[in-house]
């Protein structure tokens, strides 16, 4: 049996780390501003330091604190290097509010040049959302408790807990007020800082932090288009009356008609609209309008409105439907997309916008519209590659509960397996890779396609449909060798978890889904995506069922653990136990099982199919 844990194909070449530009710019010393070689030696040993550790967080805050120290009378030099806004952005989650005070005293008289600084820019940025975090982690505790403390701690890359920094109730306002005054800085001199590249995107921070959009402080992912609207916070008062002052000024202004044709400045209208979103309807609406009436032209005579002329302002558009209300979504859809889905769906630049119709169409007769119009350019749409969308409408009609069974019909139809009883078990094979039964049937026997991302997504969503009988069918006529590939993979092992969690699929196909897999639990046990695939198994599974694995993988022994997920299965599982007594292992098995029931009423049944 092939080993499916093996990766193949072309290792993508990796990019440089910051260590390794920061060593190359020391030997050019052309880093932005100059900074004298021992400084910037120094700089790069400090982030050396923060990588390689310490033994104790109160050693890591001590060092941070200690850090700080040496960049004061320099904050604005350093803020300006590259290196060392580097070392002051990574360190800031890790220091009192004494050394931020210090800090924004130093910046606030040169925050004009600062903020259309590329590097300076970045540590503003991270000052407001460190403050932002920390004034509004504990808003709903009484102010009667007056010594209330809320610790904030990270995770280090080893699992360990990271230094962990405390926020005194008193503090909270103080945090506040940094961040009320320098946004009110930002926000006064917004038409001076819209169209600067850098200082734009301090400026989306403010309206974010504002927003209760608040990225954890210890988060490094700065590449996010856009944050979790799911994660705002509850913010203070004041946030909420300044971030809608903002908005509404800035949408006020005269040129606001023309941000749409700027990337740096559509970004920030995107920005604008989803920090909106569940803080002003009424304010989002009169935006929202304006954008589709005042500064783009409607679609006349079969031609196609100019707010898909340019990137910047379908994207506009996008995040529009994204936090549009259900009225304001109909008005989108008949102004730009009825009678020209066609076009849309079969263009590069505008397909992700049909996405984004169906993504967050949340009416049914919306979508019955919109289904009808796009499922019958399916073979068109899978011709030009552009398969998000089949992807998309598949979990349209997952969350509306409407078209489920023309949606599987419109599949079998697009992929051709449906002539007979016998071509519709070869469903799922198809669907995942987005292949016709007869291209596969033309591949050579040593030859297996690649699994399709899209495709995998309409099984998932399929499964969960309310009558996935044809998937169900297809996917357990599928041999054990499939399924150990298919399972495997990273884009089709989340297809077992759509199975195992689907409340429209009993226990008997979960059975016999179980006995298919016979003989590939040690293969699955090895690599990444199939030992979580086990994981989920073992959940659902009862003792008889986990001895016959524990069976499988104490025949494969020792060569379990040439793998990482395969040693940290035999570990979770205790493989030595059971290769010294079944019955000890069984019986610890047993005193877990007994556990996990006192505390199911906290922590869910997860081995119960609903």
């Amino acid at each position: 049996m092939a080993e499916s844990h093996e990766i193949i194909g072309k290792k993508r070449k990796k990019k440089r780390s910051h260590m390794q530009m920061a060593k190359k710019f020391a030997r050019q010393r052309s880093s932005g501003n100059e900074l004298d070689k021992d400084t910037y030696q120094y700089l790069i040993r400090v982030l050396e330091l923060m990588r390689a550790g310490f033994p104790t967080s109160e050693e890591k805050l001590m060092y941070v604190q200690n850090v700080y120290q040496e960049t004061v009378g320099h904050e604005i030099e350093y803020a300006q290097n590259q290196v060392g806004s580097r070392v002051m952005d990574s360190l800031l989650k890790y220091v009192n509010l004494e050394t931020i005070q210090r800090l924004v005293k130093a910046l606030e008289s040169s925050l004009r040049k600062l903020s259309s600084n590329r590097f300076a820019s970045h540590v503003l940025q991270k000052i407001i959302m460190v403050c932002a975090d920390r004034g509004n982690r504990i808003s709903n505790i009484s102010t009667t408790e007056k010594t209330t403390i809320n610790k904030t701690s990270t995770e280090a890359e080893d699992g360990a807990a990271d230094a962990v920094i405390e926020v005194k109730y008193a503090e909270v306002k103080i945090y506040n007020d940094i961040v009320l005054k320098l946004s009110r800085y930002y926000v006064n001199n917004m038409e001076e800082f819209i169209f600067d590249t850098y200082a734009n995107h301090v400026l989306r921070t403010v309206i974010e932090c504002l927003a209760g959009l608040i990225e954890n402080a210890d988060s490094e992912d700065n590449k996010k288009s856009m944050p979790c609207l799911a994660s705002r916070r509850p913010v203070v008062q004041e946030y909420s009356d300044l971030l809608v002052q903002c908005c509404d000024r800035l949408q006020k202004w005269p040129q606001f008609l023309e941000f749409g044709q700027n990337e740096v400045t559509s970004g920030l209208v995107q920005c604008v609209l989803y920090s909106l979103k569940d803080v002003d309807s009424d304010l989002t609406k009169i935006i929202i309008t304006k954008i589709s009436k005042k500064c783009f032209k409607p679609g006349e005579d079969g031609k196609l409105s100019d707010i898909f002329n340019t990137e910047c302002s379908i994207r506009i558009l996008e995040v529009c439907l994204m936090v549009a209300t259900p009225k304001s979504f109909k008005k989108l859809y008949k102004m730009f997309f009825a009678g020209n889905l066609k076009h849309l769906c079969l263009t590069r630049s505008t397909n992700f916008s049909v996405q984004k119709l169906l993504d967050h169409c949340s009416t049914k007769e919306e979508l019955e519209m919109i289904f009808d119009e796009v499922s019958e350019y399916f073979p068109e749409i899978l011709k030009q590659g552009f398969t998000g969308i089949l992807a998309s409408a598949g979990n349209a009609c997952l969350r509306l509960q409407i078209k489920q069974g023309a949606f599987v019909s419109a599949i079998i139809k697009l992929l051709e397996c449906g002539a007979s009883t016998q071509d519709q078990m070869q469903l799922v094979p198809c669907t995942v890779t987005l292949k016709s039964l007869a291209q596969l049937k033309d591949l050579p026997n040593d030859q297996q396609p690649p699994f399709n991302l899209h495709g995998s997504l309409m099984i998932q969503a399929m499964l969960q449909f309310n009558k996935p009988i044809k998937i169900v069918n297809s996917l357990l006529e599928m041999n054990n060798e499939e399924l150990l590939r298919l399972f495997g993979d990273p884009k089709g092992s989340r297809i077992l978890d759509a199975f195992m969690d689907s409340k429209y699929i009993g226990e008997k196909s979960c059975e016999k889904l179980f006995k298919k897999l016979r003989d590939t639990w040690a293969e699955l046990a090895k690599s990444t995506h199939g030992s979580r695939c086990l994981d989920k198994v073992w959940a659902w599974a009862r003792m008889n069922h986990k001895l016959l694995i524990m069976d499988e993988l104490a025949a494969a022994g020792e060569s379990l653990r040439l793998t990482k997920s395969g040693r940290i299965i035999f570990t979770k599982l205790n493989l030595s136990l059971f290769q010294r007594s079944k019955k000890e292992w069984s019986e610890s098995q047993g005193k877990q099982e007994k556990t996990r029931a006192l505390f199911a009423n906290i922590i869910g049944n997860v081995s119960e199919k609903s």
